[in-house]
């Protein structure tokens, strides 16, 4: 029996394992700014999502997808829920710049842009807009194309707001 944990322990204590490393985490500290328009009385929501995409056409950010996530509470709960969309959008070859430029920027894509509805029935809508200090970190037509993407949004949300087409 001495031999057998004789030899256990030898072919046990002989091999090495190796455990892998913990991965690299990093933390970057950003500035973020948000920006909230209400809708006017007058527009739909209906007629907000519409102007909304309607004017992202116009500025060449592609519609890529849309989180109804209203719909998913109210499967959720089994009750009515305030309407609440968060639409995506995208410029392909800004976002290969600007990750090219700074891996970072991935955390900014695609944009999205909510529209909701508070709990008086007014409607919002809302963006997570790219600081400025970051803009201005890209260089030359990375930047230039960053700072007319986010003019783009600005400009989608206040013909959202409005019901402009």
């Amino acid at each position: 029996m001495r031999h057998v944990i004789f030899a256990l322990a030898l072919l046990f204590g002989s091999t090495q394992t190796t455990l892998a490393a913990p991965p690299a985490l990093e933390i970057s500290k950003v500035q973020v700014q948000q920006l909230r328009i209400q809708v006017a009385d007058s527009v739909s929501f209906n007629d907000a999502v519409e102007s909304l995409k309607l004017r992202a056409n116009q500025h060449n950010l592609k519609f890529v997808g849309v989180n109804q996530l209203y719909k998913e509470i109210e499967s959720l709960t089994g009750k009515p829920a305030k309407r609440m969309e968060i639409f995506n959008f995208c410029d392909g070859l800004t976002a290969q710049q600007m990750l090219a430029a700074d891996l970072n920027t991935i955390a900014f894509m695609p944009c999205r842009i909510a529209i909701v509805e508070d709990d008086a029935g007014k409607r919002w809508v809302i963006a997570m807009m790219m600081d400025d200090a970051t803009i201005q970190g890209l260089r030359g037509d990375t930047r230039k194309n960053a700072e007319r993407v986010m003019a783009a949004l600005k400009d989608m949300m206040l013909a959202a707001s409005s019901g402009d087409i």
